[in-house]
């Protein structure tokens, strides 16, 4: 079975990860990650169990979880036989995902003899079918703070050499669903920044696509360089606010409601958000397919099933 990333990961959360792992010594969050269901297989086989008793059925913040367990041998390996021939693409939780292969690693080096079934060799795994129509993938949101007034007073001339720029007043009636019908419609690449002033949000269209890409690292594909999200990143974030003031690095935090981004600036408790567009399912596919991979946080995947619910003992 192959299982195929499609984003970075930050060092530092990796290593949080691992180290829980050490401590715990048990997966307590599943990884969630996407598969084409053919023929609706696996969808068939897990209908068959619902009449089940649950093992549990119970309330997380306002969601209801129902936990079955699939105990027949047969249906088992039946399950077992769609997975055998196909990848499988991490949806959520690639930092679990790398923490676990390295523990896997350490844990081998320090076992004189192994059979390869051991517990650490495995990882606990949610698995939804790509055509899902209940999986709802979310853009995060960049919240920026650290901006040098150098570069802050300089940004609107240097978006103007990739960007057309358009202005929008914030209290224009109907503003946010022209927001939400500009990040949906996928003719163009655009980004929605605010912070520029408290008034108005502004419209960043790519008119300049293939300087652009000229500025992108080379290693990418093409893919991967038509991307908001990497645009936000490689572009806006990285070579037009290149530090934060006083040589110190930006600060980026993430957030999944728009006008919720745009509050927290007008709080200043950030000095811009840039509100990007949810990606597509198939958009995570063919970048994980290619072997490259999106910038750290690109993606945000709902439902997810709660931390503790299910545990996965490592010994």
């Amino acid at each position: 079975m192959v299982v195929r990333p499609h984003e970075d990961t930050i060092p530092r959360s990796r290593h949080d990860r691992l180290d829980l792992l050490w401590a715990l010594q048990a997966n307590t969050s599943p990884i969630l990650s996407l598969f084409e269901d053919k023929g609706r297989r696996v969808a068939s086989l897990l209908a068959a169990q619902e009449n089940n008793p649950p093992l549990l059925d119970g309330q997380s913040d306002g969601e209801r979880h129902v936990v079955r367990a699939i105990a027949e041998p047969e249906i088992i390996r039946e399950i077992s036989r769609c997975f055998a021939r196909q990848p499988l693409y991490i949806a959520d939780g690639h930092h679990r995902y790398e923490s676990a292969l390295i523990h896997q690693h350490e844990r081998l080096a320090c076992s004189p003899s192994v059979s390869g079934k051991e517990a650490f060799n495995f990882v606990m795994m949610t698995l939804v079918d790509f055509a899902d129509p209940g999986l709802l993938i979310l853009p995060p949101h960049r919240l920026v703070r650290g901006i040098s007034p150098a570069d802050w007073d300089g940004l609107m001339a240097k978006l103007m050499v990739f960007f057309a720029v358009e202005r929008l007043p914030l209290n224009k009636s109907g503003i946010w669903q022209q927001v939400d019908n500009l990040l949906a419609d996928k003719s163009e690449i655009r980004l929605v920044l605010f912070g520029l002033d408290a008034e108005h949000l502004f419209v960043l269209r790519v008119h300049a696509p293939e300087a652009i890409s000229q500025v992108m690292p080379c290693f990418h594909s093409e893919l991967y360089k038509q991307l908001d999200v990497s645009i936000a990143d490689d572009i806006i974030l990285k070579k037009l606010l290149p530090s934060g003031g006083g040589g110190k690095k930006l600060t980026i935090s993430y957030c999944h409601e728009r006008r919720d981004a745009v509050e927290q600036v007008l709080k200043q408790e950030y000095q811009m958000a840039l509100l990007l567009s949810p990606p597509l399912t198939g958009t995570l596919r063919t970048i994980a397919d290619a072997g490259d991979r999106m910038p750290c946080k690109s993606t945000y995947f709902h439902p997810k099933l709660p931390a503790g619910l299910i545990l996965n003992r490592l010994v």
